[in-house]
């Protein structure tokens, strides 16, 4: 007799996040495999509109500098390479979660932290030696459950954090009376049941933990590089404790220069003008 493994049930409060879509699902998938083409992620892409004028419009930005004009997907993937297409793909799914409550300033915050810590965690594994689009691409997701929560209730989400902020609440604990589950839990759930891999899950699920000095890990990355966003300005919510700037690089290696050894002003310039360059 053989036995077939179930899915556990979805959170209640994630029923109503709106699902992956196909196209970029799909656009995932095939970016992992060997061997490739530009052209077949062409076709893909061109199977969904806005996620071809997206990725077009990025393309086009002051981030890759390209000399003409780029009118056609196999060119912009060319120039843009496959793991940021990748990263793409999750930013244009993440865009459609949030645009339809982007008008709530709690989520406008969500937003651009999310995008400030994969900024920083790109240059933080490239100082550690560990994949930078990985790490890109799980600094944009680790706020994941706190998308998908507002997405699915952003009145009640909102209030939420208002509350939270004005009394010192605990945000976990706070989203787990509410909810039924927090944040961190929620988004592990979502990256699992979207597929993407265990290791991104992880880090998601253990981002609130404190960062530990030596770790090196995804995960130790995505730990450091929040709060790192969070001290120079991008926090989304009332910091549950007040960490240093100087006291979260030190945790990084010391090893060649980077933008994120000087000054905190100018580490916010720079993240300023990289999300300026892509056009946010």
């Amino acid at each position: 007799m053989s036995s077939t493994y179930v899915r556990p049930q979805a959170p209640w409060a994630l029923r109503l996040v709106p699902p992956f879509p196909a196209v970029a699902h799909r656009i995932l998938a095939l970016v992992g495999q060997e061997n490739v083409s530009t052209a077949q992620l062409g076709d893909l892409a061109r199977l969904d509109p806005s996620f071809a004028a997206e990725l077009l419009r990025f393309a086009n930005s002051a981030l890759f500098g390209a000399c003409r004009e780029v009118t056609g997907l196999s060119q912009a993937i060319a120039l843009m390479g496959m793991d940021r297409v990748k990263a793409m793909a999750t930013f244009v799914v993440l865009h459609k979660m949030v645009r339809s409550s982007v008008r709530i300033e709690a989520l406008r915050k969500v937003w651009m932290h999310s995008l400030a810590t994969a900024l920083i965690a790109e240059e933080a594994a490239r100082l550690s030696r560990t994949a930078r689009e990985t790490a890109y691409t799980t600094g944009l997701l680790h706020n994941l459950g706190t998308l998908g929560l507002m997405s699915a209730y952003p009145d009640e989400y909102s209030r939420m954090l208002g509350v939270s902020n004005d009394f010192g609440f605990d945000l976990l604990t706070t989203e787990r009376d509410l909810f039924e589950i927090d944040h961190c839990a929620a988004g592990a759930y979502l990256a699992q049941d979207w597929d993407f891999p265990d290791e991104i899950a992880a880090a998601i699920a253990c981002h609130h933990d404190p960062p530990v000095p030596g770790n090196l890990s995804l995960e130790g990355i995505i730990q450091v590089s929040w709060r790192l966003a969070d001290t120079l300005g991008f926090a989304a919510f009332s910091p549950d404790e007040a960490w240093e700037y100087s006291a979260l690089v030190s945790l990084l290696p010391q090893t060649g220069s980077s933008w994120l050894f000087g000054s905190p002003a100018a580490a916010r310039a720079e993240v300023d003008s990289r999300l300026g360059a892509a056009g946010l």
